[in-house]
């Protein structure tokens, strides 16, 4: 049967109301019914048709490409333009820029007498949204948006949602009318109504606000201010207002709105430690602490002296100070009234190690004469209280004991506590 070119412009007539849709592949969907000169429907047939695009006011061709579709049983053909096969060493679909100038379509269709042009029609605003590079765009209304992709802006490869890649400069510049007007990011995570905590960042009224909306403590309350910051610092929800970290070891400010930073503070208790005056402190050891090793020690005037009858064996007694302490001065209270110049006391300081059976002598003092009121000697010799030893104080008499005219009182010990 003769097919006219009545038919194909039927046909030219059924694409221009049908035209319509993009689909996510990078193509323009294309639909239309075949007919013969009586108006018969071809049906299940190969009817070749080729479509070129042109550009500008000269309508040059920049694209061409063919396809063989056959009709179904109601004479239908549906084709992809984008898809087809490549024209005449046409550049490939995606090369089009539809931002750049007017649009135009050409379509020629082969219904057994060779291609035959069907006229030019020009692309409305459709596909156009090919021009943005993303096939994912979909409108609606006043609306668009892109579902299960990835954007870039400056790269073609994003790995977020949304990616932003500049070598200099990567920004996203919200800019409002006033300053009373709002921009603000919001931060949502699990269901609106459920326990979770959302989380906003505002600009209104020349400060930026950080937000959040938790039902965790007063459900359905909306967000709540948490903390401002302005050009005169940071102001929490409560307290005063912040507006410097500062680096200043003194803390000689004494202020309420600056947050001293750890390393400050650090430097400031070392200093402040450093600077504190050592601690003086005295212990006395009375007379009762000292005993000899065969337990034979006299107490006189309740306890008030100690001193054994005869003999020459020495009393001892503990000294008790903090390790790590400096001794500075040794003190002994003497009884000693024998006039005799060999007979004296003598009063040492016996510093053992603990783990053998070694010592040094750091202080050592003696009587000389005789005094009914008693003697004072004082070694200002200072040695410190290691970790490795233990001290004693030894008194003894140079020949032999003379019962209670020799005797020690007390000792007083001074240090530096450290």
């Amino acid at each position: 049967m003769k097919r006219s070119i009545k038919t194909i412009v039927l046909f030219s007539l059924c694409f221009l109301s049908i035209f319509s849709t993009i689909y996510a592949q990078q193509s323009i969907n294309y639909k239309a019914i075949i007919k013969d000169d009586n108006g018969n429907v071809i049906v299940n047939d190969v009817v070749p048709i080729q479509f070129d695009i042109l550009q500008g006011v000269a309508q040059t061709n920049i694209y061409s490409e063919l396809h063989t579709p056959t009709t179904d049983d109601n004479g239908i053909i549906i084709v992809n333009i984008g898809e087809g096969i490549l024209v005449g060493g046409s550049p490939a679909f995606n090369t089009i820029d539809w931002a750049s100038d007017n649009h135009f379509l050409q379509v020629f269709v082969n219904i057994g007498d060779g291609l035959v042009e069907m006229g030019v029609t020009e692309f409305n605003a459709v596909p156009y949204a090919l021009s943005s590079g993303d096939k994912s765009w979909e409108s609606e209304m006043d609306n668009v948006h892109v579902l299960s992709k990835n954007v870039g802006i400056g790269t073609d490869a994003p790995t977020e949602l949304l990616e932003i890649n500049d070598p200099n400069n990567a920004t996203i510049k919200l800019t409002v009318p006033t300053v009373g007007s709002s921009s603000k990011l919001e931060f949502e995570t699990g269901d609106e109504t459920g326990a979770h905590t959302f989380y906003r960042i505002e600009n209104r009224s020349d400060y930026l606000r950080f937000e959040t909306d938790t039902d965790y403590i007063i459900p359905t309350t909306g967000y709540e201010l948490l903390m401002n910051l302005g050009r005169m610092g940071l102001t929490l929800e409560t307290g005063a207002r912040i507006n410097e970290f500062s680096t200043d070891a003194t803390l000689a400010d004494n202020s309420d709105n600056v947050v001293p930073t750890e390393r400050a503070v650090k430097s400031y208790v070392d200093n402040s430690i450093a600077a504190v005056t050592a601690i003086t402190k005295s212990i006395v050891v009375p007379a009762t602490a000292f005993t000899s090793s065969n337990g034979l020690v006299n107490y006189g005037l309740g306890g008030g002296n100690a001193y054994k009858s005869a003999g020459s064996q020495a009393i001892l007694a503990p000294m008790i100070i903090p390790i790590g302490s400096t001794v500075t001065s040794t003190t002994f209270y003497f009884k000693d009234t024998n006039s005799a110049g060999n007979v004296n006391l003598i009063g040492d300081v016996i510093a053992y190690y603990r783990t053998n059976t070694s010592a040094t002598i750091p202080v050592t003092v003696s009587t000389f004469g005789a005094s009914s009121t008693g003697m004072t000697e004082v070694s200002s010799n200072p040695f410190n209280i290691a970790t490795d030893r233990q001290h004693y104080i030894r008194v003894r008499p140079s020949s032999d004991w003379d019962g209670s005219n020799l005797a020690i009182h007390s000792v007083k010990v001074t240090y530096t506590e450290n």
